[in-house]
């Protein structure tokens, strides 16, 4: 509860600070996610799908360069398919939820279009795993259980970069989210299943701006 508390003072203190810039918009945003779990030396897992959801605050440095700071809730994690197996048919989706703090420096290539970098760090809100699949086609495994959080590293942190087009008030845009802090923690039931794997997301999205 004190880290969700941090994270809205942090917010609101962006947004106070950006009243004093020269051109200030805030707003609301929302989309798809397409989310894995990439572990080093292997291959990304299928992309499972989510949403994300949240505010924004757009500070106008000049013209040209401004600074975005946003908090979403978000969902991670990623779907394990199991078409093709010999004996099993079915996906298993783990899925992480988070709230989330990006800082993006964004730069108006043109008035309508823009390019936006910088770090975020998230914060795990609860995970679950659900499972829909058949064995031999005959027993049916359609299961939904929670996760212990304390399987998993309560921080997520990482790169993000993307590209937006602005319409007056509506903002639409794709970003990337590049996670460099593992999933699960070393030592636990969680590390047999997903090693070293980090977060990898894309979002789509459309926004609202006042």
């Amino acid at each position: 509860m004190k880290t969700l508390k941090l994270f809205s003072l942090v917010l609101v203190l962006l947004v106070g600070n950006s009243l004093l810039a020269q051109e200030t918009s805030v707003g609301f945003k929302g989309g798809l996610n397409l989310s894995t779990i990439s572990t080093d030396g292997g291959e990304d897992k299928n992309l499972k799908p989510g949403f994300h959801v949240g505010v924004f605050t757009n500070v106008g440095i000049n013209d040209a360069v401004g600074f975005q700071p946003e908090l979403l809730f978000g969902t991670k994690g990623l779907k394990i398919n199991y078409d093709g197996a010999i004996i099993t048919d079915g996906e298993t989706h783990f899925n992480f939820n988070y709230l989330e703090l990006p800082l993006y420096l964004t730069v108006n290539l043109i008035e309508t279009f823009r390019f936006q970098l910088g770090p975020y760090v998230s914060y795990l809100l609860s995970a679950n795993v659900d499972t829909d699949a058949s064995v031999f086609n005959y027993f049916e495994i359609n299961s939904s259980d929670e996760l212990d959080r304390e399987y998993f590293n309560a921080f997520d942190y990482g790169l993000a970069a993307g590209i937006a087009f602005n319409f007056d008030a509506l903002e639409v845009g794709v970003n990337y989210t590049y996670g460099l802090n593992q999933v699960a923690k070393n030592d636990e039931p969680s590390h047999r299943l997903l090693g070293d794997g980090k977060n990898r997301v894309i979002q789509v999205y459309a926004g609202i701006k006042f």
